[in-house]
């Protein structure tokens, strides 16, 4: 009997252990879903994300229980950017994907916040409350829990949660301007405005003596629009250090918002010359300040003054000068510009920006042979890009080398369509159809830069060819429209075309002063001098708002049509204003000094 048992317990056990190990020996599928799924960890690691969707993909499809892969698969789903696979039930697919893996295994602190992250974000709140909860009591001392619970339960509007979270951050890491900040922004979103001044005090009981937490006091006043105590928080901060440059661009904040410009201007001259406030910040306040200066053209000696503390104070650093030099030539001294801009470039050669500016102070000074020749120079050191070709190319034509032009927009055309031709008509509608909006409007832009180039050599059958092709890729383009138009005025070509154009450009920009003004030239030169008159002075006034009206061609075309519309006083004084702006001009002198007009 007792062998009987023996022999049936033995048994038992075998079976047990067959059932066993028949069990935790994996299925076929889930041994060719775990290929596939290595095969797209291996790719992810080499960075190739598209190849590891797909092979996730496939380890999911074949084994779908499989929860690694697919959580891998969820994961990289979310990666595919198109509009189909990131719309809301494919983003809800990806997340229902992630979960099984997520909930299997709590601890992977990895996946677990990826997987609350991505719920946090497509509106599933409640889940990635539940993760960060889960996470929190798996491991109730980890910081980075805690702030990512606190704005779980912000975004549910779960104000005091929140708080209480934080404030068990504090009790692990102390406080911090970061802690009272993100504090104060809860504070405020509960609309406990005592509470978060309260905060803002407790962290300035820290460190009285540090300058930056009264700065940020004065900044909660502002946010809750407590005027009288900003004033008071930011003087605080300035007396704690006097040269503190963020106290003084505080003060000078309010004082700008106050409307107190002198103050304003006084405390950012202070801020400029101080050196505790870092260079960034300095530039970026310099370069809106120095606008103000230039708006008041009597008060640049104080820009000047800045740069040559600045210059002591970073005798070395390229980005000061590169601003100086942008200051020179808003001034118009070009010379100064040049000099600076050099300086810059001889510390950074290989900055392309620093290059592209002394070609634009060259050109602005009408220097185009010396914009090319820096251009030839900064070749030796950086790989010119687009922009600065076509700088080059028009450089080149200020020049008046016009074959080096022409293989300059050559080049840029042929980057594009190594098939276009630069003059023939070009009626291929797969040039046109091959390209998106961005590239038919630059297609367009160049093409339209070339005429205008051929127009400067003085060849308008090549000049019009170059139009045509630049409306063949954009048929609205304004600059085409206009240029192409004027230049058939000016040279006797079709007035009934150019005035179709005209008339077009203007739609598309009817505040345009240039626009306006060859719309005018037009109906002038077709005898329609009532019309033209009024879209003459539309456009000087156009002119006159935008600040280009120191334009000697509007007031010598405005002239001509009052003239003709019988107003030969008005007429003169015109011309005479014109003259001041181009004294050099022979045939305004002729006006002026006979007081009647003249044909070319």
């Amino acid at each position: 009997m007792k062998t009987h048992n023996h022999i049936l317990l033995l048994a038992l056990l075998a079976i047990s252990s067959l059932a066993a190990f028949a069990y935790s020996y994996p299925s076929p599928e889930r041994k060719k879903a775990r290929y596939y799924y290595l095969e797209g960890a291996r790719e992810q690691a080499a960075g190739n994300m598209a190849e590891a969707y797909e092979y996730y993909k496939k380890a999911y499809l074949i084994d779908p229980s499989y929860e690694e892969a697919a959580s891998s698969y969820g994961t990289t789903r979310l990666m595919v950017q198109t509009d189909s696979m990131q719309s809301g039930p494919q983003l809800m697919r990806s997340l229902d994907l992630m979960r099984p893996y997520v909930d299997k295994y709590p601890a992977d602190l990895f996946e677990a916040r990826t997987y609350a992250f991505v719920a946090s974000r497509i509106d599933t709140i409640s889940e990635s409350i539940r993760i960060y909860e889960r996470l929190d009591s798996l491991l109730p001392g980890n910081t980075v829990n805690l702030l990512q619970l606190s704005d779980a339960y912000m975004a549910a509007h779960q104000e005091e949660k929140a708080l209480a979270t934080l404030d068990r951050f504090e009790k692990t890491e102390g406080k911090s301007p970061q802690l009272s900040l993100k504090k104060m922004s809860f504070l405020l979103a509960k609309g406990d405005t005592l509470g978060a001044v309260k905060e803002a005090d407790a962290l300035i009981a820290t460190n009285p003596r540090e300058p930056s937490f009264r700065i940020l006091k004065g900044n909660l006043y502002e946010v809750i629009g407590n005027n009288d105590s900003i004033l008071a928080a930011y003087t605080e901060a300035e007396k704690i250090s006097p040269d503190n440059g963020a106290a003084k661009i505080s003060l000078a904040n309010y004082y700008k918002n106050s409307g107190d410009s002198v103050a304003y201007d006084n405390k950012v001259y202070e801020a400029l010359l101080s050196e505790d406030f870092e260079l960034e910040d300095k530039l970026s306040l310099l370069s809106e300040y120095l606008q103000t200066l230039l708006d008041d053209s009597s008060d640049t000696a104080r820009g000047d003054h800045l740069f040559s503390v600045l210059r002591e104070q970073y005798p070395h650093e390229p980005k000061v000068l590169d601003l100086a030099a942008r200051y020179s030539g808003a001034k118009g001294d070009f010379d100064d510009a040049e000099e600076q801009i050099g300086y810059a470039i001889d510390l950074d050669p290989a900055n392309i920006e620093y290059w592209g500016q002394l070609m634009r102070f060259q050109l602005a000074d009408e220097r185009g042979a010396d914009a090319v020749e820096t251009y030839n120079k900064a070749l030796l050191h950086i790989t010119p890009t687009d922009p600065l070709k076509l700088m080059y190319a028009s450089a080149a034509t200020v020049a008046k080398d016009f074959d080096e032009a022409e293989k300059a927009y050559a080049e840029l055309i042929h980057s594009i369509n190594p098939s276009l031709p630069l003059t023939d008509s070009i009626t291929d509608r797969k040039a046109r159809n091959s390209l998106n909006y961005e590239g038919l409007t630059r297609m367009s832009s160049l093409y339209n830069m070339l005429g205008d180039m051929y127009y400067s050599a003085g060849n308008l059958e090549k000049a019009y060819k170059a139009y045509d092709n630049s409306l063949f890729f954009y048929p609205s383009n304004p600059m085409t429209l206009n240029n192409y138009a004027y230049f058939l005025t000016e040279n006797g070509g079709d007035l009934e075309k150019a005035e179709e154009m005209s008339r077009k450009a203007i739609e598309q920009a009817p505040d345009n002063d240039t626009y306006l003004d060859t719309y005018a030239w037009v109906l002038f030169k077709k005898k329609e001098y009532k019309e033209a008159l009024e879209y003459q002075r539309k456009a000087l006034e156009a002119a006159q708002a935008a600040g280009t009206a120191d334009n000697a061609e509007f007031y010598s075309h405005l002239g001509d049509i009052l003239f003709m519309n019988h107003e030969p006083q008005e007429a003169l004084e015109n011309w005479k204003k014109a003259l001041e702006l181009e004294p050099d001009n022979e045939l305004l002198k002729k006006k002026v000094t006979h007081k009647t007009f003249f044909y070319e």
